[in-house]
This record gives structure tokens, C-alpha cells and sequence, in this order.
């Protein structure tokens, strides 16, 4: 029988849910000086993620109403 071995991980190698902290801790803070910010970090968030779908989803249901509410506040 033969034995199990455990892979090693690879150096260098990030996962989706650190990528998407690392996303979030750079481009949030920025939020407020422009919603532009706010789209880079959907688009972002959409590369690491590779599901289109989902990510439209998810952008209009929690990024855009923001995007709107900046937008609306400062005309």
C-alpha cells in the first residue's frame, strides 16, 4: 500500500480569500475619495473570482447602491 504523502505548498502561491483581503485593505480606504474606487475594486474582485456572473450579481447588489448614494450626495 503506499503511503500517503501531503503536498507541500507551493511558494508564492496566494489563495482567492487572501487576494481579496489584500483587494480590500488597499482600494476601501479609498472609497471616499472617489466611487471610482469602488468600481476598481469590484473589477478586482472579479479577476480573482473568474465567475462573471456572479460578479455582476454581486457588484449590482452591494457596490452600485453605493456608487448611486456617492454620486447623489455630491450633486
Amino acid at each position: 500500500m503506499p503511503s500517503k504523502r501531503r503536498r507541500k505548498k507551493s511558494k508564492g502561491r496566494y489563495f482567492k480569500g487572501e487576494i481579496n483581503r489584500f483587494i480590500d485593505s488597499m482600494l476601501h480606504p479609498l472609497f471616499d475619495s472617489s466611487p471610482a474606487f469602488m468600481v476598481v475594486d469590484g473589477v478586482l474582485h472579479g479577476l480573482v473570482e473568474q465567475n462573471p456572473k456572479e460578479t455582476v450579481s454581486k457588484f449590482a447588489r452591494y457596490t452600485l447602491p453605493k456608487i448611486i448614494e456617492e454620486i447623489l450626495k455630491n450633486h
